[in-house]
């Protein structure tokens, strides 16, 4: 009886690990990307059929990752798609890093890491990947580490390092110059912003962030830096924060708030907009995607919302379209390996 007690705790303690890390539905499992964990699905089984494409603005699924992960970073070089480190289903800190051809629709691995990092800030300025800052181990400490990578390499370079440990930061590039802000530091939630000073091969400070934050999202759209979203301490206290900053006049701007107060989100600029997607509340993840017009200064909700719901994502433009990748579909520490993308009508 004693076994049978021990096999069934067992048993629960895997299916409940299963359920609430790793993010499986049961009822779901043979029909979700996110859970081919024992049931490894090829690309057709994932990949929304041509046939079967929407029109207009629709959501559409592409290969998934080779193994689930959340809390990386992503960016876009040419047509590919970059992401590195973050987390798996097993509270491992990773030093992994994938390439997505986006023509091909497939994946394949690239040079670790130097450093396993999560929560790292993740940036292209057009000629190379920006690994900026991040998170390490259970305890989360904050990095001041700073990686370049270069695809014609394949390999990693070492650049100077943050003024500062942060993690949890956002980071944009406009007009080729790289920044950094916000983040977790050792003192809490920072309002530090940096720019990168390439003949130097280190950071320059610049005016503070309004908002101390963490588990922000940062774009760089219309001429100017978008620090959106992010949490002072624990999702309890997310921020619908939204603000601005004028690399001309050096002044920062407050905006219109989101309408979902959210953290563990991400942005991309497309068409001259910054739209947010996912992230998590108390309440759980977040399904709204929002759409910032800086012409009108306002956010409007998309009709499209999401259809698997995450945190800890990455999103990347490209073109017409922003690929959302990664992520939990649960609040806290889950992990999964799907990858979808929305196309934009244009108008």
């Amino acid at each position: 009886m004693r076994k049978l007690y021990g096999l069934v705790f067992i048993g629960i303690v895997v299916g409940a690990y299963l359920h609430y890390v790793q993010g499986w539905d049961w009822a779901r499992l043979r029909r979700e990307p996110a859970v081919a964990f024992f049931f490894p699905e090829d690309a057709s089984a994932t990949t929304t059929p041509i046939g079967q494409r929407g029109v207009g603005t629709h959501w559409e699924t592409v290969k998934p990752m080779p193994e689930p992960r959340a809390d990386f970073g992503a960016a876009v070089l040419g047509n590919t798609i970059y992401v590195v480190g973050g987390v798996d289903g097993y509270f491992r800190t990773l030093s992994t890093a994938l390439a997505y051809d986006i023509g091909a629709d497939a994946w394949r691995p690239i040079a670790r890491l130097p450093q396993a990092v999560h929560h790292p800030a993740v940036v292209s300025d057009g000629e190379r990947i920006y690994v900026i800052g991040g998170l390490t181990g259970l305890a989360s400490r904050p990095m001041d580490d700073v990686f370049a990578y270069d695809p014609q390499k394949d390999a990693w370079e070492q650049l100077g390092r943050l003024n500062d440990f942060r993690g949890a930061s956002g980071a944009a590039a406009l007009d080729g110059t790289v920044y950094v802000v916000g983040g977790v530091t050792t003192a809490g939630a920072g309002d530090a912003f940096e720019y990168y000073d390439p003949a130097r091969s280190g950071w320059n400070g610049l005016k503070p962030m309004p908002t101390p934050r963490t588990h922000l999202a940062a774009a760089g759209a219309a001429g100017k830096i978008f620090a959106i979203g992010g949490r002072r301490g624990s999702i309890a206290r997310n921020l619908a924060t939204t603000e601005a900053y004028d690399p001309k006049s050096m002044t920062w701007e407050a905006l219109p708030d989101m309408t979902v107060a959210r953290s563990g989100h991400a942005v991309a600029a497309l068409g001259g907009r910054v739209y947010a997607f996912g992230g998590e509340t108390p309440e759980g993840t977040v399904a709204e995607v929002e759409v910032y017009d800086p012409a009108k200064k306002s956010w409007s909700t998309l009709p499209q919302a999401m259809p698997s719901p995450r945190h800890g994502i990455a999103a990347v433009a490209w073109k017409d379209r922003v690929y959302v990748i990664g992520g939990g579909r649960r609040k806290g520490l889950t992990v999964s390996d799907l990858h979808e993308v929305l196309i934009i009508a244009r108008e």
